[in-house]
């Protein structure tokens, strides 16, 4: 895989300072491009000759199908997308455009299943060997044994086949056809052969795959020639996915080739709502391409190339120089060194490069392949549904969204250019005569950029349309939630553009009851070169969001706010920030000053404003032997509310003369007639003064240096 599923918190990407034992699909690349990484992982380099027949990097392929074209036409758009400095860092270096987990699916369930079996991982107590090494299957020489790596076929046997330990005859082994990718016949290769062929969930397996792989095969060996990579690597694809191209794994890797987000934008796979490029056969394969090229270049060796793609480069990196080995088969031997699941991957590669090489030999060439997916691309207006699309072709809507599972609305992207969708082979020309006579007499529609903070439902007013318009015309998901920077597309003409602070829609200013009103700490921060403004938190936000979209100092933040930055933001909470005064807040949506009634925590003005009963807060004087209860009752207060807004027993005793906060009885629904005053009201009790925030004072000025502590 392109990323590493079952260990994510050991695989850390550590760019420019070095990479440590990391994870290039999990780690979030930096935004500068790095250094040559120190602890990286990139793969083995055993054939780097392009196969026979493969065309030279960068030239057309001959007799390329229609789908393989189409697919093809968005490789430069990709390839501009790519993060080229982190993939020098995976390549250790140049990379070769320089210089010339898995999925869940019902088939690598039961696999999964079967392997526990067949190679039981190490047990907690210890180091559990693998099963003892089977005889070399191929006969040798008095002086060594010949190997087979080239991918031509084995030499005639010059002498008996070798039989194994538990007297089972290996004989077979020899008469294979090799694939183009190293061999080694390694026990574990040869049990992912036996369970292929005589294991009834093995056969079931490798049955569906060989059926479903028609579909994809030949785009993703004519991508493979033309880069220069074994062809027989696409079978790296039905380990990770079981070629089903909208395959997601448990942690977000998804695709034919179970790319993670951060490693599919380093090779330049789109994903947003809209499109998700990490499902499209061609630009998937053409990533997974250079992706392997680049850790071939890194390791020299296929098979490291191969381990490294699913344990991450620089786990392997940190692997081989850890054990001081480069040689994948000697550290899946080695206690600790590999994940027992990087152990099996590429034994399992290899044998199902070998099955598809010897389909009579494994019994599986009454196997009948699904028809290829073979398309050609017409150019289709911003924001059109598939459905549309089909109809223009007279074909069915599944159809065309099988050709184009990255469309992930069943949409194309809204967007000023038109976008190349693929449609069935034949259907091309047709289809766009259509369209072109529809796309005058479609609703008009177009892009609008969400704003940090906005809802669905503010869009949906200042555009004068029912939300569910929006929802239908963006296929929004049920819990769907749209955060800023989406794109969406609204009815044009229609409406405004929602303005980025709240004013009345009179054209008066609001009086003080009729603003929102927010509430604030009862420190007072003043900034003379910035203002205040608030901002209202909407479902998924972060504290770091929320200062990188405002430009404003996480500390900072938490600080205006009394904020728990380990705690998550609940939505509604209203949020004071002291931004620039010239900062340009467009692309939020935030309230000013004026145009809001701030209210301080704990205030006089606090209480009245929530208290819907009409309760009045006043502090009275306890008596001798009083407790919080007896103060409670004789001023009609519960002894619940008591301990709440005391903070203590309802049952501790006071001394003479404390004093005590209390919520006197009012009528429901009345505003509270506390007010700052002052003196006694004829029962023992006095009014609260109004609190007021009081500005924070200056920080003092730094020590001396000498006068700070030793070092230790």
């Amino acid at each position: 895989m392109a990323r590493s599923r079952r260990h994510p918190s050991v695989l850390v990407l550590v760019l420019g300072a070095g990479l440590a034992a990391g994870d290039l699909a999990h780690a979030a690349p930096p935004s500068s491009s790095p250094a040559a990484p120190a602890g990286s992982t990139a793969p083995t380099k055993t054939a780097t000759k392009p196969p026979a027949g493969a065309t030279p990097r960068g030239a057309p392929a001959k007799g390329s199908a229609p789908a393989a074209k189409n697919a093809v036409s968005g490789t430069t758009a990709r390839a501009a997308k790519a993060e080229t400095g982190i993939r020098r860092s995976v390549a250790g270096g140049p990379t070769l455009d320089d210089t010339a987990v898995g999925a869940d699916t019902p088939e690598l369930r039961a696999l999964h299943a079967a392997e526990r079996e067949l190679f039981p991982p190490a047990s907690a107590q210890g180091f559990s060997p693998w099963p003892s090494e089977l005889a070399f299957p191929v006969s040798t020489s008095p002086e060594k044994p010949r190997v087979h790596a080239s991918g031509l076929p084995p030499a005639p046997v010059t002498s008996s086949p070798p039989v194994t330990e538990s007297g089972k005859d290996t004989s077979w082994l020899a008469k294979l056809d090799l694939p183009d990718i190293p061999v080694r016949w390694d026990p574990r290769v040869v049990r992912y052969l036996e369970l292929f062929k005589d294991d009834p969930r093995g056969r079931a397996t490798m049955t569906t795959w060989l059926r479903r792989s028609g579909k994809y095969r030949d785009t993703i060996r004519k991508v493979f020639r033309k880069k220069g990579l074994p062809e027989d690597l696409a079978w790296l694809s039905m380990i990770e996915s079981g070629f089903e191209p909208v395959a997601r794994s448990p942690v977000g890797a998804v695709g034919l080739w179970q790319f993670m987000p951060e490693t599919g934008k380093i090779y330049g796979l789109s994903q947003d709502r809209w499109c998700d490029q990490r499902m499209s056969l061609v630009h998937a394969t053409e990533a997974a391409a250079d992706f392997l090229l680049d850790l071939n270049r890194r390791f020299g060796s296929w098979d490291l190339a191969m381990a490294a793609y699913n344990l991450g480069y620089g786990g392997m990196l940190s692997v081989v120089r850890r054990f001081n080995t480069n040689d994948f088969w000697a550290l899946s031997r080695l206690e600790g060194s590999l994940p027992w699941e990087t152990t099996l991957y590429v034994p399992k590669i290899i044998a199902a490069a070998i099955v598809t090489k010897n389909l009579a030999a494994f019994g599986y060439q009454d196997v009948t392949p699904e028809p290829p997916l073979e398309g050609e691309d017409v150019a289709v207006a911003p924001g059109t549904a598939l459905a549309t699309v089909a109809q223009a072709c007279g074909v069915g809507t599944k159809e065309v969204e099988a050709l184009n599972p990255e469309l992930r609305a069943s949409r194309t992207p809204p967007g000023q250019d038109d976008w190349r969708v693929l449609v069935p082979a034949g259907k091309a020309a047709g289809c766009s005569q259509s369209l072109a006579r529809t796309r005058k007499d479609a609703a008009a529609t177009e892009r609008y950029v969400v704003r940090f903070g906005e809802s669905l439902e503010q869009i949906a007013q200042a555009r004068k349309v029912p939300v569910a318009k929006l929802v239908e015309l963006n296929a929004i998901a049920p819990g769907e939630v749209v955060r800023g920077g989406t794109v969406l597309l609204v009815p044009k003409g229609e409406g405004t553009t929602p303005s980025s602070t709240s004013t009345s829609t009179s054209g008066k200013t609001a009086s003080l009851d009729d603003k929102p009103t927010v509430v604030v700490p009862p420190d007072l921060f003043v900034y003379p070169d910035r203002r205040r403004v608030f901002y209202r938190v909407m479902l998924g936000d972060t504290l770091r969001e929320i200062s990188t979209t405002f430009r404003v100092p996480l500390d900072d933040l938490r600080r205006w706010n009394e904020i728990d930055p380990a705690a998550r933001l609940v939505e509604g909470m209203s949020l004071q920030l002291y931004v620039a005064r010239d900062a340009d807040l467009s692309s939020a949506v935030v309230l000013e000053e004026k145009d809001v009634r701030v209210v301080v925590a704990g205030s006089e003005d606090f209480f009245a404003r929530f208290d819907d009963k009409g309760r009045r807060r006043v502090v009275v004087t306890a008596r001798a032997g009083e407790t919080l209860e007896t103060v409670g009752k004789r001023h009609g207060c519960t002894p619940g509310l008591m301990e709440r807004i005391n903070r203590r027993g309802r049952g501790d005793v006071l001394a003479e003369g404390e004093s005590v906060v209390v919520w006197t009885p009012g009528t429901p629904g009345a505003k509270s007639s506390a007010v700052a005053t002052s003196g006694h009201d004829g029962s023992g009790a006095v009014a609260s003064r109004a609190s007021e925030p009081t500005p924070t004072p200056p920080l003092g000025t730094p020590p001396a240096p000498d006068r700070l502590p030793a070092l230790p």
